[in-house]
């Protein structure tokens, strides 16, 4: 949501943020859920919700997750992670990224597995 909103720029200048296909399936879920009234769908306009649902390619990009299938089957079962999270991770390890979190978001299991595998996890309030 950062991205979309503008303010990924002050959090990766210069560079282009990337959601894995697992995230936007639960982000886009979110927002069409009537029955739910988190953080996420309150107070979310008609403007933002058509960007969530079709992110502008310069703004967010979506990340195809055939190319990810395998090495986040790989970090499930060493890890013992979530699909989504095995996916995330994957995502930086192929692309060679960091990930940028909310601290809210990041699972008890993040920590210890994303620097066993050498990615760097930036979390923000």
């Amino acid at each position: 949501m950062w991205a979309l909103a503008g303010r990924g720029g002050r959090l990766w200048p210069g560079e282009l943020p990337a959601i894995a296909w697992g995230f936007h399936f639960r982000l886009i879920r979110a927002l069409l859920d009537s029955r739910t009234r988190g953080r996420l769908s309150r107070g979310i306009d008609a403007r933002m919700l058509r960007a969530a649902m079709a992110p502008p390619a310069d703004v967010l990009a979506v990340l195809d997750p055939r190319h990810l299938t395998v090495t986040a089957a790989q970090l499930m079962s060493r890890h013992r992670l979530s699909v989504v999270t095995s996916e995330l991770l994957a995502a930086a390890l192929v692309y060679g990224a960091p990930v940028h979190a909310a601290e809210t978001n990041v699972g008890r299991s993040w920590p210890a597995a994303f620097a066993e595998e050498g990615v760097a996890l930036h979390t923000h309030p």
